[in-house]
């Protein structure tokens, strides 16, 4: 393997996780975004998403400065629109991935995390593949199924082979 080839298989990674999150926030029914799972009385569909988002804002912002960050919580105030949530989660994916690159580069390191950049976008892909997991599992506990095209080559498929 050459030099800087792992390195862009890494953040490769991220990206391709970011375009899957970005491909079910679009894939989402509008009325989708209210849904909850059963019997829970956490965040709906929408702001499961906001939480995300809001988790890699705050990171970033401690592995710049060193201090916790002072962010609204993710469940306050009117549910986020689905623009509102593609642009921040857009954002954010590219601030995570810039971060990774210069990590990758030697000019910065993560706090934490054994000041190991592989494994905080290790732990970035599976908290938020979790509360992906949570979403699909609302939505269908709502009556809002998502289509094979969707659940399988969107959020399985687009990993193994591509767009």
């Amino acid at each position: 393997m050459k030099t800087g080839e792992l390195e862009q298989q890494v953040l490769n990674a991220w990206r391709r996780h970011n375009e899957i999150l970005l491909h079910l926030v679009r894939s989402v029914p509008a009325e989708g975004f209210a849904a909850l799972p059963t019997g829970s009385r956490g965040r709906d569909v929408a702001r499961q998403f906001n939480h995300l988002n809001r988790v890699r804002l705050a990171w970033l912002h401690y592995h710049q400065t060193a201090k916790r960050p002072v962010l609204p919580r993710s469940d306050a105030g009117p549910r986020p629109t689905r623009a509102q949530l593609t642009g921040a989660l857009a954002a954010s994916g590219k601030g995570v991935s810039g971060f990774a690159e210069r990590c990758l580069r030697g000019e910065a390191r993560p706090r934490m995390f054994g000041r190991e950049i592989v494994r905080w976008l290790a732990y970035l892909i599976a908290h938020e593949s979790h509360h992906r997991g949570q979403i699909v599992l609302a939505l269908k506990q709502s009556g809002f199924r998502l289509s094979p095209k969707v659940a399988l080559q969107g959020l399985w498929g687009t990993w193994i082979y591509g767009k």
